[in-house]
């Protein structure tokens, strides 16, 4: 039981120096709420199919780190039933040509 304390009082002066605060998503108020992307946490999204959680995936947790950390030494395991590494990449690339020159090209069209 000791260690759990140990633990437990380890990890609050960590956090009292700042370091607990994980990547950010690009959504402050997710970020106030989890931390931010955190170290060895899985996460798991659960809805119904058009809910939104691809997009919500690809970019709090792919776009927004890599983008906001691009020397970042982090890995990324992205896992999909149903998007292919083609598909996934002209998402991203889609997020990329709007944020960056506020041209919008949905992935379909940049794949067609």
């Amino acid at each position: 039981m000791s260690n759990i304390v140990d633990e437990l009082y380890s990890a609050i002066e960590a956090g009292r120096k700042g370091k607990n605060i994980g990547i950010s998503t690009g959504l402050p108020k997710i970020d106030d709420f989890i931390g931010g992307i955190q170290k060895k946490t899985y996460y798991l999204l659960m809805g119904t199919s058009g809910a939104g959680k691809s997009s919500y995936a690809l970019y709090s947790f792919i776009y927004r780190p890599l983008k906001d950390n691009p020397n970042g030494n982090f890995k990324i395991v992205y896992f999909s039933l149903e998007m292919s590494a083609r598909k996934l990449l002209a998402k991203l690339l889609s997020l990329y040509l709007y944020e960056t020159y506020s041209i919008v090209i949905p992935y379909k069209k940049l794949m067609s």
